[in-house]
């Protein structure tokens, strides 16, 4: 499936932004299953991840997303990462429910099970940014 145009630019933004070609990669393919699954909510999602990482400050968060899939799973550099992840969701959206998708939709627990069980140290960010986000 083709994607939208900016959908395709703004891949070829993160490129450029310094983020690595596994992230630019698994992006695509998210993206692909979320606008062929979910057509109808995959563009606000994907203008808000867009607005997000137009931004220098939240993009270094994504950055640091990014770039943490290497580290050991007990790195201390997570746990600071996944506090300042969970207070700009909660700066940025309030302590309710994020945007996402519909409620009994799959679709999230399938990208993010996809996303966990590619590295242990972004399974423990996303365990801790849960955690931090409930607190």
């Amino acid at each position: 499936m083709p994607l939208p145009e900016e959908v395709v630019s703004h891949l070829e933004d993160l490129a450029r932004w310094g983020f690595t070609s596994r992230w630019v990669d698994l992006q695509r393919d998210l993206w692909i299953l979320v606008f062929a699954t979910h057509p109808g909510r995959a563009t606000m999602l994907f203008h808000d991840q867009a607005d997000i990482l137009a931004g220098p400050k939240l993009r270094q968060l994504f950055l640091g997303y990014d770039h943490a899939y290497d580290l050991g799973a007990d790195d201390p550099r997570l746990d600071d990462l996944a506090l300042r992840i969970a207070e700009a969701n909660r700066e940025r959206y309030g302590s309710d429910e994020l945007p996402g998708l519909d409620a009994d939709s799959e679709i999230p627990a399938l990208i993010q099970g996809t996303v966990n069980a590619s590295s242990p140290a972004w399974e423990r960010l996303d365990s801790l940014i849960r955690a931090h986000l409930n607190a």
